[in-house]
């Protein structure tokens, strides 16, 4: 689906009416086009600062330099006493930041360890280090603070600066949406600073052009590290729900796109744009009721006869039957019930019991809805709060097998069923965000494979919002 008010605002005549009657221009999101580079970030320069007695500057440093980032750096601020000794041990070059009026390019990125910041005061290094800066973030640009979790100060005060970042980073994030650009967060458990990379790169790169104002916690397990940066997923069987069309669709092509075999699953009515889509990434199709009571038992028997098991599971299948409250049938409060929710639990047992690998991993799909609620929607918002809670309750059991469980939920997407909305509450839709647009199946696609990749190792149990930072439940 197509958002045509974006694409008139581009257009020459469209450039000048928005002009003259102040209206909205949207950005032009720049999205990865292919699969995950061994180097996202060849040749971007990105501006590197810390806080003083920052913990975290020899991971970020090498994540970014080996992402293939040219390392920029302030050398009249403080955090630089920081850095330079992680620059030196690591044998990494570091260049000045030329600012606007000095010529050069701007820093495609703002990097920032704030591990350092143990009181009110230190969080005036935030300060000093973005606000010279903050009005040369580039379109499409990012930024990136990494921040030690609260959990792991040592004392309250400590853990309020930390807790800190995250309405920092959202407030900057809406700040610079309207240039297309991001900003988040990542909170670093002691422990888990091996797990950095990853995240690092995917938050940096073009495949995350729909995410901002996150806050992505990380934290030790027994999950394996990323052995190749390309192709991650290479030798991994995919289980795909609600395969055929939209969100699905796009998922299994992701997850082809970055190594795994595919197992789709869609209802026997859609059987034939399930064979089409899998057809054309390879695929293995099951045209199945995943609410019939044999589901869970066929999936499992499935996934084990055709290829021994299954190492990522992503349950996308749901539906909406919206009414007020008053209004509705309990049929389609039954019927929401059990597909977006029901059924995830009962597949979920029976795959637990034997055809999930050792360290495989969970992604399901919620909803904005499921974290603000939306009128006429207490069926789909319960079971999208649900799936937020099952995630979070069922990370311990996976991380026992070196695996995790994740939760992704997608603000306005355009896909077929927003296409059916009314025309106003769908421009309002795409608007509340503040990158005032909404997103496209690929990028729920882009999250669900980061997290069902080795990338997210120190991920279990967290949702990611991927909305443009929507207004809703922000």
């Amino acid at each position: 689906m197509s958002d045509r008010y974006l694409e008139f605002s581009h257009s020459a005549l469209g450039k000048t009416l928005v002009s003259l009657l102040g209206l909205p221009q949207p950005p032009v999101l720049k999205r990865g086009d292919g699969p995950w580079a061994q180097q996202p970030l060849a040749d971007k320069p990105v501006l590197v600062g810390a806080a003083t007695g920052s913990r975290f500057c020899g991971a970020l440093l090498k994540a970014l330099a080996d992402g293939g980032a040219i390392l920029r750096v302030r050398p009249e601020h403080p955090g630089i006493q920081a850095i330079k000794p992680a620059a030196t041990e690591l044998k990494l070059n570091l260049q000045g930041n030329p600012v606007s009026g000095e010529g050069g390019q701007r820093s495609y990125a703002l990097v920032f360890d704030a591990s350092g910041i143990r009181d009110t005061a230190g969080l005036r290094q935030l300060y000093d280090f973005f606000q010279p800066i903050a009005a040369q973030v580039p379109a499409n640009g990012r930024v990136l603070v990494v921040a030690r979790a609260p959990a792991s100060a040592d004392n309250a005060a400590a853990a309020a600066c930390s807790a800190a970042m995250i309405g920092f980073v959202k407030s900057l994030g809406k700040e610079i949406g309207r240039k297309g650009a991001t900003a988040n967060l990542i909170e670093v458990a002691d422990g888990a600073e091996a797990a950095l990379a990853g995240p690092v790169r995917f938050i940096l790169s073009a495949h995350s052009a729909f995410i901002s104002g996150q806050s992505l916690a990380l934290t030790p397990g027994k999950a394996p590290l990323p052995v190749a940066w390309t192709t991650p997923l290479s030798g991994k069987v995919a289980l795909v729900t609600g395969a055929a069309r939209g969100i699905g669709a796009a998922i299994a092509g992701v997850l082809a796109r970055e190594g795994a075999q595919v197992l789709g699953v869609d209802r026997p009515q859609e059987e034939g744009a399930l064979a089409e889509t899998l057809s054309k990434i390879g695929g293995a199709g099951l045209a199945l009721d995943i609410t019939a009571p044999e589901a869970p038992e066929r999936i499992a028997r499935e996934c084990q006869a055709r290829f021994g098991g299954v190492d990522i599971v992503v349950h996308n299948a749901g539906i909406t039957r919206d009414k007020t409250l008053r209004n509705m049938q309990p049929q389609w409060w039954d019927q929401v019930i059990d597909v977006n929710l029901g059924a995830i639990l009962r597949i979920n047992e029976k795959l637990l019991d034997g055809a999930l690998r050792e360290n495989g991993r969970m992604v399901c799909v919620s909803s904005i809805g499921g974290i603000a609620g939306n009128p006429g929607q207490t069926n789909y918002g319960a079971t999208k709060a649900g799936v937020i809670g099952y995630c979070a309750a069922l990370a311990p059991e996976l991380a026992k097998r070196g695996g995790a469980v994740n939760a992704v939920a997608p603000g306005f997407i355009e896909t077929q069923m927003t296409a059916m909305m009314p025309a106003g509450p769908r421009i309002v839709g795409r608007l509340m965000s503040s990158v005032q647009q909404g997103g496209l199946p690929a990028d729920i696609a882009e999250a669900v494979a980061f997290l069902a990749s080795p990338y997210a190792a120190g991920v279990n149990g967290r949702t990611l919002r991927v909305c443009g930072q929507h207004l809703v439940g922000a």
